[in-house]
């Protein structure tokens, strides 16, 4: 079999044993690989209704099909399930090398099913599965549990882990893997602690076919001469996502004291000039020639990152511009296994809690003492991170002002104010896993490079939709792939890989598909777990609230405006008025799962 192994690996931590049965090729067919494949098997492999903090939820690694082959930014591994954090369904990804060593152990799909009696290291060496204890490895953090198992097992395994953030539950707990990568939004790192699992590790001795190699490696030099080491992915290797901080600040939607302004007066001082100063090297996951990972160090603390959305959200919305006590922050999360995302807006929610005088637990704007003790308090559950825990939605409530939680489906939001960049609004809303920047990203038309306006919902539905780069299609299309978001891959070239996976020429149009159904598939999902279009809103200050300086000053938006987008967009989605796919629209999609 060519770029597929065919074989998923199912995994009965309840009973402690292991059975391999055949990848579904139909699925394949119409959904390829990470998020499309997921989220079909999730459809099946998750009762209706199931508590997502139940030992039945699965948790599922997903590979791409080109994982394993030299296609560049493919390594990546997409980690699905029943959101802890949300109930919404979950595909969160992550970089390295762990997604590669599951084709060579010879698996297309990873499914850990159940709950371990005891605190369990799943060591997986190709066809053999063994079941370890980890109560000597238990309290590790990131770094250190990864360490000791290639200790302890091989040096050359690769592993997926959780910090004391999973093993303690918290909703928002990363996997990490190669130790500063990390499939950060959504809990999965919360689920598999329920699963009383410490880490998976695997090492594989085989290969992975490409049919007619000589034709393949032809295609990836012209992709790497003509696609990749180009001036269109240069910033990414030169700058990363940094670069992102002076043009999100320039237009006015740079999360700043918990999204109370959309510009940052500190912002000069944790932007890409000012960590590029203390870059120490350039990193790459397997198999990338873009290298866009950065190393920093700074006052005795080395790490990757931050990336934007960390600066973002633990940066400007706590009003932090400390670039040392921000790297540190950055690295306490790592190695507690926390998404910093959620993290970095809770702390900023509890500062403004303190502020406005309805909460006092310990954390002040721009005070970085108790600022970078909160990951490990959250972590722990000790102290006020026992309440930080709750998350913002049930922080804010808990004190009687849910109006200062920006999130949707209880997701915290990124870092992008949608006030700044109203297509972002419509994002956050429709996005599948609640508030995300990886569904779609009209922030890149709307304010990076200005073809759109900013300050409309105009048009945007149909943008939101079908535009070939940033657009929800296409990023479905992409994550089902999985190509790094970093590769400004296009339909053209992805046409090129799909020719010899599946031997023949490939329409722009069949390649659009495949990401409307997983769309489609993620809504049908929500839609069985009682999501309605109800929860497809925005927190009230988005339209009650305005900034008072900046390039985004006076601007909210409006619920009749945002109402008619929201119409609009299903409309084109072909769904009816209450967000519903349409028989016809499945039909037509050859979509087999009603609701």
């Amino acid at each position: 079999m060519d770029f597929y192994q065919g074989n998923v690996l199912r995994i009965d931590l309840s009973r402690s044993v292991t059975t391999v049965e055949p990848l579904n090729m139909e699925w394949a067919r119409l959904y390829l690989g990470g998020k499309g494949l997921l989220f079909r098997y999730l459809l099946d492999e998750v009762k209706p209704g199931l508590d997502p903090t139940s030992p039945d939820n699965p948790l599922l690694f997903v590979t791409g099909p080109f994982a394993g082959t030299g296609v560049t930014t493919a390594s990546r591994l997409v980690v699905g399930c029943k959101s802890p954090a949300t109930g919404t369904i979950l595909d969160s990804y992550v970089g390295g090398s762990f997604a590669p060593e599951m084709k060579f152990a010879g698996y297309d799909i990873v499914i850990l099913t159940g709950k371990a009696a005891t605190p369990t290291v799943v060591w997986i060496r190709d066809d053999v599965v063994e079941f370890l204890p980890a109560k000597g490895y238990l309290g590790l953090k990131t770094s250190e549990i990864e360490a000791a198992l290639r200790r302890d097992l091989d040096p050359q395994a690769k592993v997926m882990s959780i910090g004391p953030a999973g093993e303690n539950a918290i909703p928002w707990a990363c996997l990490s893997t190669d130790q500063y990568h990390k499939a950060g939004r959504g809990g999965a790192g919360a689920l598999m602690g329920m699963k009383n699992v410490k880490a998976v590790a695997i090492r594989g001795t085989g290969s992975v076919s490409v049919g007619d190699a000589k034709a393949f490696l032809a295609s990836m030099f012209a992709l790497h001469r003509d696609y990749i080491l180009t001036e269109t992915n240069l910033w990414a290797h030169e700058e990363g996502t940094p670069a992102l901080v002076d043009l999100i600040n320039g237009g006015g939607a740079l999360p700043t004291r918990n999204y109370s302004a959309g510009v940052f007066a500190g912002a000069g001082k944790i932007n890409s000039e000012s960590f590029q100063k203390i870059r120490i090297k350039k990193r790459a996951c397997y198999q990338c020639a873009i290298g866009c990972r950065n190393f920093h160090g700074v006052g005795g603390v080395t790490c990757e990152g931050p990336e934007f959305e960390t600066i973002a959200l633990c940066g400007s919305n706590c009003d932090v511009g400390d670039i040392e006590a921000l790297t540190r922050f950055n690295a306490e999360c790592d190695e507690w296994g926390l998404d910093t995302i959620s993290t970095g807006s809770v702390v900023g929610l509890a500062m403004d809690l303190a502020e406005k005088g309805y909460a006092d637990l310990g954390l002040r704007f721009g005070e970085v003492a108790a600022y970078l003790k909160a990951p490990g308090m959250i972590a722990r559950r000790e102290g006020a991170g026992a309440e930080l825990a709750l998350g913002a939605r049930a922080l804010a409530a808990k004190y009687g002002h849910p109006e200062l939680a920006m999130e949707t489906k209880n997701l915290e939001y990124p870092g992008y104010d949608p006030r700044g960049t109203f297509g972002m609004s419509l994002a956050y809303a429709t996005s599948d896993r609640g508030a995300c920047h990886m569904r779609a990203f009209p922030v890149g038309q709307e304010i990076v490079e200005g073809a759109l306006p900013p300050h409309t919902l105009d048009g945007k539905a149909d943008w939101l939709i079908n535009a070939e780069a940033g657009g929800q299609d296409f990023f479905a299309l992409k994550f089902s792939g999985i190509w790094c978001d970093f590769w400004a891959i296009d339909l053209e070239q992805i046409a090129i890989l799909m020719r010899h996976l599946w031997g023949r020429e490939v329409t722009r149009d069949e390649l659009m598909r495949i990401g409307e159904r997983a769309w489609n598939l993620g809504r049908l999902f929500n839609l069985r777990e009682g999501f309605t279009a109800a929860d497809d809103d925005l927190p009230a200050r988005v339209h009650d609230e305005s900034f008072s300086e900046g390039p985004s000053a006076g601007k909210m938006i409006d619920r009749d405006d945002f109402a008619a987008a929201l119409a609009e967009y299903y409309r084109l989605r072909g769904w009816d008025e209450n967000g519903v796919p349409t028989e016809e629209k499945l039909r037509e999609l050859e979509i087999d799962v009603r609701v």
